[in-house]
């Protein structure tokens, strides 16, 4: 018998379906399987649910540095991943009966470690094989199991090495800190990482780039004929007074000096990689770069994508592109753009640069099916992307003109898409806009309208989005394109950052900060870079597992050595910034009676706002129950008392905290008139119920599918 291991439940379904007949589904307890008959052969293809197997500490213990650690069952290490027992237990059940095990999981290296960990903690046999395959589709799964590889222990060595080495860096760091905090008679839960330091030491360094940035004040100076604005060459003035110069000089007349037209190719966007998909999802549907993962992830578990997890840009032919194209051209809403394509003969995609080994680039299976809101919206960007590189570019024509005035030369600028090319298959997620200017000669002479001269200041570089902040990661190689979005939430959860435009808190530019002075290395981004180019190396065979897995236990036993020796004074500056944050959240304003501060107070389980005055200032006001509030710097027009948020499970909402405020007057009021209306609707008598029929008994366990 020969045992087929999948990543997911509906996977390992679609495997068996493809690839067997007669397929039936079984179960063991309430985990199902299925077999099924290939060549004559019985094939059992079983589920795994993810990462079934994790790492945990020998003898538990709240120290640091600790290095003894172990795989274990899921379920023995957290009560939350209890679910996967029944998974272990069937997995362990088959492969008793197994005479080979085929590891059918994701082909990376995470998707690789769990298969590894099957195959060596339940099967325990020494041979096992690996399916290899991008896309959930019968032709691309049919072909992986007619050409089956040896497992592929390079790939589940390099996704051991990083687990041990995060598991390592993770809670030693992260002890760390809070063992720093506690010992200031402080508590928070706290993490850092070997990626995750590095990414918030990005964002605090543009937070201070942005705090300590000094405006500089420049001028700009415009002229206006025929509609068309025309902006001085020197671009930005830095003195006021040749500015004004300038500006004074322009008459009310001028000549072209010249008019300069150029077409230029407007190049097809390449095919997608995760990274440049979570960038695209996030510009045009404010998808955060989890989000997209975990839809991407969706459509790939229903076969209508292929394998997002991917770093390439490039659609090899062995996909079979025309038969993909004819496939999508068979769905309506894109029947035009692909038989476009067909009548053409363009099935040469556009590339990018970058590329992968494990997976091509996104693309669109031809399977089509029902999809919820966000799912649909994914799947529209990444189909009309795909059919877009096969389009032929575009052109634009550029147009700039020269215009004198009184020796003051000034220019505008034209652009005009005059072939769309593949960007009319791309639709409108190209974003480029027509910018049009009147037609001018050389040598006219033309009547200048208006003019202006415009002071403005020089401004700091923006904050990072969560897309942009995903594409530095990737750019300095910190993390993998699985984990990055992963990292970002963190940082979240911790509390470090706030904000949809990446604003590093109080709280987490002191943990920056502290970190930097006393424990720099743990925001060294070049010990991370080596670490993913050593996983890398063990892919390939350059190095072993147990070579980086003790050079990385070595350079965090010095760093947590360092540590410990600074750990009461770092544990001071964090305990003080956290004192100041936990302040500054509970402050809603000042009070309107004594002019002191009113905060949000906790009591017997409740929260109610209060003055700092009290005893002597007893003012008051109550709260929502059951509900987390939060500050907003507001105050209400009505009475110019303090707003605040009130957050609540699906509710979020803002009240001003005066008790009556005229903001208020209708609070309650739907309820009550939806309970008269209630109560005037006549009822019908119910019709008598007809006899329940009696269930018949199930016959067998067994279903087909």
């Amino acid at each position: 018998m020969q045992l087929i291991v999948a990543e997911k439940p509906k996977v390992a379904g679609k495997i068996a379906a493809f690839i067997g007949s007669n397929v039936v589904r079984k179960s063991v307890g309430s985990v199902g399987y299925y077999e099924t008959t290939v060549n004559g052969k019985k094939v059992i293809v079983a589920p795994a649910v993810g990462h079934i197997f994790t790492l945990v500490e020998k003898e538990k213990s709240r120290n640091y540095p600790v290095f003894d650690i172990e795989w274990v069952p899921s379920y023995k290490a957290d009560k939350g991943a209890y679910y996967t027992r029944g998974y272990v237990e069937l997995l362990n059940f088959l492969s008793k009966q197994a005479d080979e095990l085929v590891v059918a999981t994701d082909f990376d290296i995470e998707g690789s470690l769990i298969g590894y960990n099957v195959f060596r903690f339940c099967f325990g046999k020494p041979d096992g094989k690996r399916m290899r395959f991008s896309a959930l589709t019968p032709r691309d799964i049919k072909e992986a199991y007619s050409k089956l590889e040896t497992i592929d222990l390079s790939n589940a060595y390099a996704g051991e090495a990083r687990h041990i080495l995060d598991w390592y860096f993770g809670i030693n760091l992260s002890r760390a800190l809070m063992s720093a905090l506690i010992k200031n008679k402080k508590f928070k839960i706290m993490s850092t990482g070997r990626v995750q330091g590095p990414a918030l030491a990005i964002l605090a360094e543009r937070e201070l780039e942005i705090k300590n940035f000094v405006p500089t004040p420049y001028w700009e100076v415009f002229a206006y004929s025929k509609d068309t604005e025309f902006k001085h060459e020197k671009d930005r003035f830095l003195e006021e007074a040749e500015a004004k110069s300038a500006f004074e000089k322009i008459g009310k007349e001028g000549k072209i000096d010249s008019v300069e037209k150029e077409e230029k190719t407007v190049w097809n966007y390449p095919p997608f990689d995760l990274t440049s998909l979570q960038l695209e999802a996030y510009k045009l549907f404010g998808f955060a770069p989890s989000q997209t993962l975990s839809v991407s992830q969706s459509l790939y578990e229903n076969s209508y994508i292929s394998y997002p997890r991917t770093s390439s840009q490039k659609l090899p032919y062995t996909l079979g592109l025309e038969k993909l194209i004819r496939k999508v051209s068979e769905i309506a809403e894109y029947k035009e753009s692909a038989e476009k394509l067909i009548q053409n003969n363009w099935f040469k995609p556009y590339q990018g640069k970058k590329d992968d080994p494990a997976h091509p680039a996104i693309h669109p299976t031809g399977i089509y099916g029902k999809m919820d809101e966000k799912e649909k919206k994914l799947y529209d960007l990444i189909v009309r992307r795909f059919l877009s590189v096969f389009a032929p570019p575009g052109k634009k024509l550029l147009t700039k003109v020269i215009l004198n005035s009184n020796d003051e030369r000034l220019s505008a600028n034209g652009a005009k898409l005059t072939e769309p090319g593949w960007t009319s298959i791309y639709g409108n997620y190209y974003t480029m806009e027509d910018k049009l200017i009147a037609e001018f000669l050389e040598n006219e002479k033309v009547k200048i309208d208006d003019k202006k001269m415009e002071e403005k200041e020089t401004k700091p570089s923006k904050r990072y989005t969560q897309a942009s902040l995903i594409s530095e990661l990737e750019k300095r190689r910190l993390g993998t394109k699985a984990t990055r979005s992963v990292v970002i939430d963190t940082l979240f959860n911790r509390d470090y950052i706030k904000g949809r435009s990446l604003e590093v808190t109080d709280f987490g530019m002191a943990v920056y900060s502290a970190l930097k002075k006393d424990a720099p290395r743990i925001l060294d981004e070049e010990l991370t870079k080596k670490i993913e180019d050593d996983m890398e190396k063990i892919q390939t065979g350059e190095m072993k597992k147990e070579e980086v897995i003790e050079e990385g236990r070595a350079f965090l036993a010095e760093i947590l050595s360092d540590f410990k020796q600074k750990e009461m004074e770092i544990g001071k500056d964090l305990a003080s910034a956290l004192e100041e944050t936990e302040e500054r959240e509970k402050t809603v304003g000042k009070c309107n009676l004594c002019g002191g501060s009113l905060r949000i107070i906790s009591y017997k389980g409740s929260n109610f706002i209060g003055c700092s005055g009290y005893p002597e200032c007893r003012n008051s006001f109550p709260l929502p129950g059951y509900s987390l509030v939060r500050p907003t710097g507001k105050v209400c027009k009505h009475d110019g008392m303090p707003i605040v948020l009130v957050l609540r499970q699906k509710m979020r909402f803002e009240m001003c905290i005066a008790k009556g405020c005229p903001s208020k007057a209708n609070w309650g009021k739907k309820k009550e008139e939806k309970a008269k209306s209630t109560k005037t609707k006549t009822t019908k008598p119910k019709k008598p119920s007809k006899p329940k029929k009696a269930k018949k008994p199930r016959k067998t366990k067994t279903k087909d599918t």
